[in-house]
Order: structure tokens, then sequence, then C-alpha cells
């Protein structure tokens, strides 16, 4: 049990340093704050839109990193597309290739551009060298991938964060409404609670496995929150809360999961479904949870998940919640998705 819990945990963080950046520096080594002049540029190629020599004054830039190889860089760019024609006037969108696979060549970069069209319609280029994931990436504390950075009208990086929460501060960078300050303030505070965070895993590890020590596992835990009761829902305290709620509280692992799930960018739903999947005598309510999180899953990873399979599961968990007629549902999805698999 130990062993798939280091495996669970292993996929944990590179689900994490793929999709919301985990910090990449040291304590004790300068992070750059928000409110510092935007970086330059160092760009190798540019490979769909206009070229961008600088930042201009009174322009509103958003700068976002991606990968080839990144699937959640590539199911994003469709909202990123969205986004640079809602603003088309306010708003120049960049989009920059970093941490590329060396078999990657520009060709096969340029490629992937062209196939993407419409899905992909904004600037796009390839970094000088690592220069740009040296300089803003790694500079701002940040190495993982798909990762954005909003440049505002007097050249500062007004904002860092996942794509996805662009809709939430452009209005506000363009209105000239948002405080870079507080921002600043906010983010240093989860960088600092990030790494404690990230701390936890050897900590945990040995509290973790069948039937391991959930009781000891969540008085350390209460002794961590006491003094930084923010950490609660952070991605390895939630991961480690669930697990050990589902052996000595299960109806209390409901109500947090779903919690933990709500406040987190890039919800961590394998966590749910791989410590409920299985597991006998649990309530209804827990299995349900668990089969929501596998539809999530199908609903935003489809690349990443054997659709069949995932049925069968979430129809098993259904059959231990009490619902039968879901479950007769679900299998007959995960046969129509068999046949449709073998046709292909």
């Amino acid at each position: 049990m130990l062993t798939k819990i280091n495996r669970q945990l292993r996929l944990l963080t590179a689900i994490i340093c793929c999709t919301i950046g985990v910090q990449a520096q040291q304590s004790d080594t300068k992070v750059k704050m928000l409110g510092e002049p935007a970086p330059p540029l160092y760009i190798s190629n540019w490979l769909k839109g206009d070229k961008i020599t600088a930042f201009e004054k009174n322009k509103v830039y958003v700068v976002e990193f991606w990968a080839t190889w990144c699937q959640p860089c590539i199911a994003g760019m469709p909202h990123l597309s969205e986004l640079a024609e809602k603003y088309k006037k306010e708003v120049t969108v960049l989009g920059v290739s970093i941490h590329e696979r060396k078999e990657t060549t520009l060709p096969i970069i340029e490629k992937f551009v062209a196939g993407m069209g419409e899905k992909m319609d904004y600037n796009v280029a390839t970094e000088q060298g690592t220069l740009m994931a040296e300089n803003w990436m790694k500079a701002y504390g940040e190495r993982g991938i798909p990762y954005s950075f909003v440049v505002d009208q007097q050249g500062r990086i007004a904002w860092a964060g996942p794509p996805k929460n662009l809709d939430k501060v452009l209005p506000q960078i363009i209105s000239g409404t948002w405080d870079i300050k507080d921002a600043a303030e906010k983010r240093k505070e989860w960088q600092r609670l990030s790494v404690i965070d990230n701390n936890l895993v050897p900590i945990m590890n040995p509290l973790m496995g069948n039937p391991g020590n959930p009781i000891g596992a969540l008085k350390r835990i209460d002794s961590i929150l006491a003094k930084n009761p923010e950490l609660k829902y952070y991605p390895y305290t939630g991961h480690y809360t669930f697990y050990a709620l589902t052996k000595t509280n299960p109806e209390k692992a409901v109500e947090f999961g779903k919690e933990w799930l709500k406040h987190n960018d890039y919800p961590r739903f394998s966590t749910v479904t791989d410590a409920v999947t299985g597991k006998d005598n649990l309530p209804a309510s827990l299995y349900i949870l668990a089969a929501d999180c596998y539809q999530s899953q199908l609903n935003l990873y489809p690349w990443s998940m054997d659709f069949p399979a995932t049925y069968k599961k979430m129809a098993e968990l259904y059959v231990k919640a009490g619902n039968k007629e879901k479950a007769a549902e679900l299998l007959k999805k995960a046969d129509s998705t068999e046949v449709k698999k073998t046709d292909h």
C-alpha cells in the first residue's frame, strides 16, 4: 500500500509541476515580485501573428508559456484565443514555447502551431535558448506550465498565474483598478506556504499505507495548521487530509473533499478516486463524490483517460452507493465507447 501511495504522490507532483507552477527557487533565493518591470523578450522565432520587440507604454500584454507536449497547455489554447479576441483593442496576447524536448525541432513546433489554426489565434513564438524560461519563469519562482504573466500599461508585471484565471484579472488591469501591492503580498504568502506544503511529503509518507496511522496523520496536520491555517486546502495538505479522513471520518471526508477541490485551480481529482475506488463500507456520498471526480477528469483531461474503463469504475461506485440504475447507464456508455474504440 505504501508503494501505491508513493506512486500516487509522484503522479501528484508531476501534475502540479505541469499545471500550476511549483515554486522552483529555494527559500533563501531572491524571487522577483509583482510590480517590478517586465523582463525583456528573448525570442528566437516568430511563428504566428505580429513581432513584438518591446512592451509599449499604455498597452497591456499577456505572455503565456506552453510546450507542444503539455496537454493542459493545449486544452487551454481555445480559451486564450477567446480572450485575445475579446480584448483585442486593449490586450496583446503572446504564447511562447519553452521547455520543449530535445527532439522537438523548430519544424515540429511550426507544424503544431499551424495545425492548431483558430484554436491558437494569437501571437506565437519560440524562446531564444532558455532565456525566457530563466528570466521569466525561474526568476519569478515558477517552473510549471501552462503559466502566464500580465504586463500592465506601465510595463510592470501586474499578475502571474494559471491562464484559466486571466478572466478575473484582465478587466481590472485594463481599467486601472488592479491593486498590484495587494496582489504581490498575496503571491508572496502563497509562495511561502507552498514551500511548507511541498515539504509535507517526507513528513507524512511514514504515516500513510494500509492501515497506516491516519489518526497520527491528522494530528500532525493539525499541528502544522495551528501555525499556518491557510494551508488547509493546499495540494499536499489536502491530499493527506482527505486520505486520513476516509479512514477515520468518511462523512467529514466528503465535506472536506468538496471544499478542497473547490479551492484549487487544478483540482487533484485522482486523490479522491484513488482513496475511494475499491473500498467497501463507505458512505454513499463518498462513492458519488469519487464518481463525480472521474467525470471531471473525463471532461477536463480526455486525452489521458481510458473512457470505457473509467465508466466501469464509475458504475462500480454507483452500485456501492445503491444507485443501480445509474450504474447500468454507465455500463452502457462503457460498452458503446468500447465499440467506437474498436471501430477506430
